[in-house]
């Protein structure tokens, strides 16, 4: 565990994640951020954070080799709002075939 300062930040769970949450920390005693902390860095050492990761360092790199007049800070925003959209759409791709 880090003893880094935190920084408090608000977070909207599903019922049943909360619960799990609560009954996991309490279970192990632990603290609930403890347990989403804990769930966050696993997640963040995935191969799927890696992918998202890889994705988003490729798309940089592809504006980069253009002239966007884009700052870096400004392209990393971009490239978030690009990202995010279209995982957005997979998302309701994946909903409506379901």
């Amino acid at each position: 565990m880090s003893s880094m300062a935190r920084k408090k930040t608000t977070i909207y769970l599903e019922p049943e994640l909360l619960t799990a949450t609560k009954t996991l920390a309490a279970s192990s005693g632990r603290r609930e951020y403890e347990v989403i902390e804990d769930a966050l860095r696993a997640y963040m050492r995935s191969d799927e954070a890696a992918a998202g990761r890889q994705e988003l360092r490729a798309m940089l790199d592809r504006w980069a080799e253009h002239d966007t007049g884009l700052t870096e800070d400004e392209a990393i925003e971009l490239a978030n709002r690009e990202v995010h959209a279209h995982r957005r759409e997979r998302h309701e791709r994946r909903a409506k075939q379901q």
